[in-house]
């Protein structure tokens, strides 16, 4: 439940912190004074959309923080999933606007997203108001509220999970059964490009290899110089004596010195470097004999290092991804080629599929009129205590396309009066009418859910006299399973309520402020007389309103 509220800088509220009970708890005050900025100020923690227009005049942000007791099991789930503790007692929904616009949010002190204050916010609070009452005269709405009252939502996610199925399934099939002519134009294009590939036969480090080979024969004539010049340089000539020689000239004049222990470790020192240096020069000439320049070989290497050139341009930055493209189309062909198999088989998995859509369909709307007949029955005893006696409704249901929601429509049809057949609501209610029979269908909702919070926002609207005492003694059942928030215009509501909060609006230095003061005794009665008074407040009136309220306290939970 709502156990406090903290507002600051939001419209004409400067600051204000609100503690609720348990029970009924109603706002009262003049019309203007900003009792609707209550609400929007818990719209704004439950992650609503927001205007940065509702920052106070002059003020850089709005803040707005709602603490929370007794939190329910769904609410837990979602902070833990989210990474959110779920152990504290209390938890904190905290949203920032500032007037450019920008908003934060946070949870138990730690940021977050809107997006996840809203999901918190459907399992801890729901807020009911004129809004409501236009969705009621919505026909897809009531479906939602069958489905809600039969606590049918198990059974629908069930089905609608089978239905994404079959909703695939048509999806492929319309995808494997495309123009003919257009799938065959994709084949004929897709074995070209393989027949291309696969000539080339191409292997992961042939690029590399032939870009080797075509350097050595672009580079062949300054090989061969170089490889000749080191060959001389090393073995010499007739008229000049090559490395070669005189190292082991070197190598024979210390020879001769070997003898001696001082000069026998250069000895062999040089006669082992005049061994590498034969090796060496060996190599050379091996090189230099082998060295052969093919101009066909070349110009093939050529040829075939520009049709990897091309191919890379079509089909992929290298060779790699050229024959993974090669895979790929392949992979598309088969399926082309098998597609009118494949069409077959799908056929028959979707029909099967649909047979077993339906037949959850079925059961699924057999349940829906089952509760729809109990929902009916509910709705018009709850109406026949808020003074509809003559309320007769029922439910008409329509064979429609199979769809997400199953294979039927479901509309409410209300008479109000004796004689009179049911009609869609629109067409028969008025507005009081209206917000009694939205009561009586969340009433009959009520024990649907462990929301802990009801916010009825101005219900009483259309409606006065006993029919307004028989909402408020309906709103004061509901409360006491049930925290209820009311923002109301009826004294008689007003004197049944737990917990009083006038909004009034103060001007002070030049500014208009809105105050939230709680209300008891005296002050109460004082708010009550004011609010069906007609002028001005009278002892008359007051001694009324302290009665109301008397009895509002006698006969608790009389409805």
């Amino acid at each position: 439940m709502l156990s406090a509220l903290y507002i600051e800088n939001l419209a004409v509220i400067e600051k204000a912190a609100i503690d609720f009970a348990a029970g009924l708890t109603v706002f009262t005050g003049e019309t203007g004074a900003g009792k609707s900025i209550v609400i929007d100020a818990i719209n704004a923690c439950l992650g609503q959309r927001i205007s940065r227009e509702i920052v106070r005049t002059g003020a850089a942000k709005a803040s707005v923080v709602a603490c929370f007791r007794q939190i329910p099991a769904e609410a837990k789930r979602l902070l833990e999933a989210n990474g959110f503790s779920a152990d504290e007692e209390e938890l904190l929904l905290q949203r920032d606007i500032f007037s450019d616009g920008r908003s934060a949010a946070r949870i138990g002190g730690k940021p977050a997203t809107a997006a996840l204050l809203r999901d918190i916010g459907a399992v801890l609070i729901t807020i009911h108001g004129q809004h409501d009452n236009q969705a009621l005269l919505s026909p897809d709405r009531h479906l939602h509220i069958i489905d809600n009252y039969g606590e049918l939502g198990g059974q629908l996610l069930a089905y609608r999970q089978e239905f994404d199925v079959l909703r695939g399934q048509l999806k492929r099939l319309r995808e494997l059964s495309g123009d003919q002519a257009t799938r065959q134009k994709r084949a004929e294009l897709l074995q070209y490009e393989i027949r291309e590939i696969e000539k080339a036969k191409l292997s992961p480090r042939l690029e590399e290899v032939l870009e080797e080979k075509s350097k050595m024969f672009r580079n062949a004539e300054k090989i061969a110089a170089a490889l000749s010049a080191a060959s001389a340089a090393l073995y010499g000539s007739e008229e000049l004596p090559g490395a070669l020689d005189q190292l082991t000239d070197a190598s024979g004049a210390l020879g001769e010195l070997s003898g001696l222990p001082a000069f026998q470790v250069i000895a062999e020192e040089v006669e082992s470097h005049r061994l590498d240096l034969e090796e060496l020069a060996r190599k050379v000439n091996d090189s230099l004999a082998s060295l052969e320049y093919d101009q066909e070989e070349a110009d093939a290497v050529e040829k075939r290092l520009g049709q990897i050139k091309r191919l890379k341009g079509r089909y992929g930055g290298d060779i790699s991804e050229i024959i993974a493209y090669c895979e790929k189309a392949k992979a598309e062909l088969a399926g082309l080629s098998g597609s009118e198999e494949a069409v077959a088989k799908l056929n028959k998995e979707a029909l099967a599929q649909k047979n077993k859509v339906a037949a959850l369909a079925q059961k699924l709307t057999g349940s829906r009129l089952d509760a729809a007949m109990q929902l009916a029955r509910t709705i018009e005893e709850e109406a026949r205590f808020l003074e509809m006696p003559s309320l007769r409704v029922e439910v008409s249901f329509a064979p429609c396309k199979l769809g997400a929601n199953g294979d039927h429509t479901a509309e409410l049809l209300l008479s109000a009066n004796p004689g009179e057949p049911p009609k869609p609501i629109a067409r028969i209610a008025s507005g009081g009418e209206l917000s009694r029979i939205m009561l009586a269908i969340k009433s009959a909702l009520a024990d649907k859910d462990d929301i802990g919070t009801l916010i009825f926002d101005e219900i009483d609207t259309g409606v006065s006299g006993k029919a307004a005492q028989k909402i408020g003694r309906k709103l004061q059942g509901i409360s006491r399973s049930r925290q209820i928030l009311c923002v109301t215009h009826s004294a008689q509501i007003a004197a049944l309520a737990d917990s009083h909060m006038l909004i009034r609006k103060e001007v002070s230095d030049g500014r208009t402020r809105t105050l939230v003061q709680p209300l008891d005794g005296e002050g109460r009665i004082e708010e009550v007389a004011r609010i069906f008074s007609t002028d001005h407040v009278t002892d008359l009136m007051r001694q009324t309103a302290a009665s109301m309220i008397d009895e509002g306290m006698q006969e608790d939970g009389v409805f």
